[in-house]
């Protein structure tokens, strides 16, 4: 019984909220900003559509965890948003300024320490939500990957134009390949623990 009365809290949550809002939010400025990219405008209003986009991302979950708003629909679009932010800003950035011949080895080398978490275990989050499988908390190591990110990427972008940014973008991409990869091995994981066993796969055939 218990059981069936938390499912229906779930079911019946207060998806319309400003936390909610924030996080979809977060999803349309991503467009907004790949089109910038794409469209050749200015470095620096890239970087600051893009920091208005990182900054929902704290917003959201301070508003919904000071005011009683977290709901289990805003957590895993919280995910989503995140790295739809992180993945498509990244992808953007590397076929316009490539096929604008600027995405030398220095800069290459950067976005996949930025992104290190990312190309990890994007597949196996892709993965979970296809298959309608829940997707686990995210651990502190996450949050300072996505925070550190947040710093990393507009200072990788804004050093086409201002090359002094190089010197906060390199020391965080470097930082970024330990934090990311810890990152990812721990989610990897926790889909492992939280999805393993009887429920995943093929069952065993009993001797």
């Amino acid at each position: 019984m218990p059981k069936k009365q938390k499912k229906l809290k779930s079911d019946h949550e207060q998806i319309l909220n400003v936390p909610n809002f924030l996080t979809i939010a977060r999803i349309f400025l991503t467009f907004v900003v790949v089109y910038m990219i794409f469209t050749n405008v200015k470095i620096k209003i890239i970087v600051i559509t893009f920091a208005i986009a990182a900054i929902t991302d704290f917003l959201d979950g301070q508003i919904a965890r000071r005011f009683n708003m977290a709901t289990e629909f805003g957590r895993k679009a919280d995910i989503i948003a995140d790295r739809f932010l992180w993945a498509g800003t990244a992808l953007a950035f590397i076929f316009a300024f490539g096929l604008e011949g600027k995405l030398t080895p220095f800069y290459g080398a950067q976005i996949l320490m930025i992104m290190s978490r990312e190309i990890i275990a994007l597949p196996f989050a892709i993965g979970a939500f296809i298959t309608g499988k829940g997707l686990p908390q995210t651990r502190f190591i996450g949050k300072a990957n996505t925070f550190l990110q947040g710093f990393a990427l507009p200072s990788l972008i804004a050093s086409l134009q201002y090359p002094s940014f190089s010197y906060i973008s390199v020391p965080l991409s470097i930082v970024l390949v330990f934090t990311g990869v810890t990152a990812a091995l721990y989610y990897m994981y926790d889909l492992k623990k939280m999805h393993g066993g009887k429920n995943v796969g093929p069952r065993r055939r009993k001797n």
